[in-house]
C-alpha cells in the first residue's frame, strides 16, 4: 500500500509557493529597477527582493516537507508563515494559508489489523 500524505494540502501549498516565487521574481526585477533608477530607493528594492524570495522558498519548502508524513505538521507551520511573507497577493496568501491549515489538521490514517481466518481443519 502506498504511503499516505495530505495530498490536497501538498498541492495547495505547492501552487501557492510557486506563485509566490514567480511573483517574487517579478518584484525582484522591479526592485532592481528601483535600485538602478534612484539609488535613494535601495531599501524599497531590497524589501521587494527579500519578501518575494522568502515567501516562495518557504512555500516550496513547506510543500516538500508535507510529502513526508512525519513532517506534515512542521510543513503546515512553514506554509502558514510563508502565507504572511508571500509576495503574490491575496491568492497566494489564501492558497498557502488553507494548505497550511489542512496540513496541521491532517491525521495519519490508522493501520488496520489484518485478521486472518483460522486454519482449515486437518
Amino acid at each position: 500500500m502506498a504511503e499516505e500524505y495530505p495530498s490536497t494540502a501538498h498541492v495547495l501549498t505547492l501552487v501557492g509557493g510557486i506563485l509566490s516565487l514567480i511573483i517574487g521574481f517579478i518584484y525582484a526585477i522591479a526592485g532592481a529597477f528601483f535600485i538602478v533608477s534612484a539609488p535613494s530607493n535601495v531599501w524599497m528594492g531590497g524589501i521587494c527582493i527579500i519578501v518575494g524570495f522568502i515567501g516562495g522558498i518557504l512555500g516550496i519548502l513547506a510543500a516538500s516537507m508535507m510529502k513526508n508524513p512525519e513532517k506534515v505538521h512542521s510543513g503546515g507551520v512553514l506554509a502558514i508563515i510563508a502565507a504572511f511573507f508571500s509576495a503574490g497577493g491575496i491568492l497566494t496568501f489564501i492558497l498557502l494559508l488553507i494548505g497550511g491549515i489542512m496540513a496541521l489538521t491532517w491525521k495519519k490514517p490508522e493501520e488496520k489489523a489484518i485478521v486472518l481466518p483460522p486454519p482449515p481443519p486437518t
